[in-house]
């Protein structure tokens, strides 16, 4: 007698296919350029905090709110970014913001023209 445990191994071992070996690359090809190019990533998005300084009132949510931490207040107790680059672009600031004082919105390409 066979145990559900064993019909369902062999069950599921004649149902998967067999993966196909990757095979590594020779000197030769890589310098021939006959390897498979693999795609770059893209670069990484940035983002850019205003804020609308006559509505903020300076509660400080949006820099604790941060997971980045690229936002800080200052000393006069006034949000500011601290690191700009550190920036996600999660709008956790934006969202929790009790006076909608914060946007973030995606930084654009500068184009210089000639």
């Amino acid at each position: 007698m066979t145990t559900k445990r064993q019909v369902k191994a062999s069950k599921t071992q004649k149902a998967r296919p067999e993966k196909p070996k990757k095979s590594k690359a020779t000197k030769a090809e890589v310098a021939e350029g006959k390897t498979e190019a693999k795609e770059r990533p893209q670069p990484k998005k940035k983002f850019d905090v205003e804020f609308y300084r006559d509505w903020c009132k300076g509660c400080g949510i949006c820099a604790a709110f941060c997971p980045s931490a690229a936002l800080s207040m200052n000393e006069k107790g006034e949000p500011e970014t601290a690191q700009p680059d550190l920036c996600i672009g999660c709008a956790w600031c934006e969202i929790r913001c009790p006076d909608f004082a914060v946007s973030v919105r995606e930084r654009k390409e500068e184009v210089c023209e000639l």
